[in-house]
C-alpha cells in the first residue's frame, strides 16, 4: 500500500517503537511507582526538570541567575548598538547587565510599581544612558491596578493578576498604574524595530506579547526572552497560547549554559509544565 494511502495512527498515540520500549520497561515502573518509592519519584522528577531547563534558578554573579548571565553572554555580540527593552525591570539587575555588556546600545526598561520603580531610579542613577519608564507593559493601553504582597510591598511578584499574587498571600496591596503596548511604544518612539525584548512580568508575558501583534507579524523583534511561570496557572495562559502568538517565530527552552533547546513542535507532555523555566524565541 502507497505510503500516502497507509492508514496511520493518530499523532496522540505513541508509536511502535516507544509501545515495545514501554512494555519492556514495564517491570521497572512496576516496581518503582508505589507509595513506598514516592521519594524516588520526586528526586528523579526534580532531576528530570533541570535536565531538560526547568526550575534551573541557580543563582549568578551578576544578580541573574546562571542561565540568563551565560545566555547575555553569548549573544553579546548582537546587543550591540541595538534597540534593547526590559519589561518588568524590578530592581534592575537586567538592566545593568544589559549596559555592562552593551555599551552603545539604547536600553528602556519598563516598571510600572511605585516602590519598586523609586528603587530602580536611585539604583540606576549610575547608569543614566538606560531609560526608565514607570509603565506597564500589556496587551491594551490606559489605566490598571497592580497587586502585590502586603507583607512585602515592592516584591519581585508584584502582577497586574490579584489571583497571580493571591496563589502565596491573602494579604494583598493595590497601586493604580499605567501601561502601553509594544506596538504603541513603538509608534510613539519612531522605532523600526526592536534587537531584544526580555519579559518577566509574573504570569503576564503572554499579554506583553498580544500588545506586540504589529511587530511580531512583521518580524520587527529579533530575540524574545520570557518566563513560564507558576503564576500562569492563575491568568490561566498556557504555553499553547505562545505558540499562537508568536506563530512564525521559533520558541526555545533556555539551557542552564546559556544555549537555546528548541522546540520542534508543540507538544502538551513537554509544554504545559506550570515550573518556572525561561523561553527564548527568534524570528524563523
Amino acid at each position: 500500500m502507497p505510503i500516502a494511502n497507509a492508514v496511520r495512527a493518530p499523532i496522540w498515540q505513541p508509536g511502535k517503537v516507544k509501545s515495545m520500549v514501554a512494555q519492556l520497561a514495564y517491570p521497572v515502573f512496576l516496581m518503582l511507582n508505589r507509595p513506598s518509592m514516592t521519594w524516588f519519584g520526586n528526586l528523579a522528577y526534580d532531576f528530570a526538570l533541570r535536565c531538560n531547563g526547568i526550575a534551573i534558578t541557580f543563582g549568578g554573579t551578576h544578580g541573574l541567575t546562571a542561565a540568563e548571565e551565560h545566555f547575555l553572554d553569548r549573544i553579546k555580540g548582537r546587543l550591540q548598538g541595538g534597540v534593547l527593552l526590559d519589561v518588568g525591570a524590578n530592581h534592575g539587575a537586567y538592566a545593568r547587565r544589559l549596559r555592562q555588556l552593551a555599551p552603545t546600545a539604547r536600553i528602556i526598561a519598563f516598571e510600572p510599581h511605585p516602590v519598586t520603580f523609586a528603587y530602580l531610579a536611585t539604583r540606576m542613577a549610575d547608569m543614566p544612558s538606560v531609560a526608565l519608564i514607570n509603565q506597564a507593559v500589556g496587551a491594551q493601553a490606559g489605566s490598571f491596578t497592580l497587586y502585590d504582597f502586603g507583607t512585602s510591598d515592592g516584591s519581585t511578584q508584584a502582577s497586574l493578576s490579584e489571583a497571580a499574587v493571591g496563589l502565596y498571600s491573602a494579604d494583598i496591596v493595590q497601586h493604580p498604574v499605567e501601561c502601553t503596548t509594544i506596538d504603541a511604544f513603538m509608534s510613539q518612539s519612531g522605532l523600526e524595530c526592536i534587537d531584544f525584548l526580555k519579559i518577566d512580568t509574573e504570569g503576564h508575558d503572554l499579554s506583553v506579547l498580544q500588545g506586540a501583534a504589529a511587530a511580531l507579524r512583521g518580524k520587527k523583534i529579533k530575540m524574545i526572552q520570557f518566563e513560564f511561570v507558576p503564576a500562569n496557572i492563575a491568568t490561566g495562559v498556557t504555553m499553547h497560547d505562545f505558540f499562537n502568538v508568536l506563530d512564525g517565530y521559533r520558541i526555545s527552552r533556555l539551557c542552564l549554559n546559556g544555549a537555546l533547546r528548541p522546540f520542534t513542535s508543540y507538544d502538551v507532555k513537554r509544554c504545559e509544565i506550570y515550573v518556572t523555566h525561561n523561553l527564548v524565541a527568534t524570528p524563523l
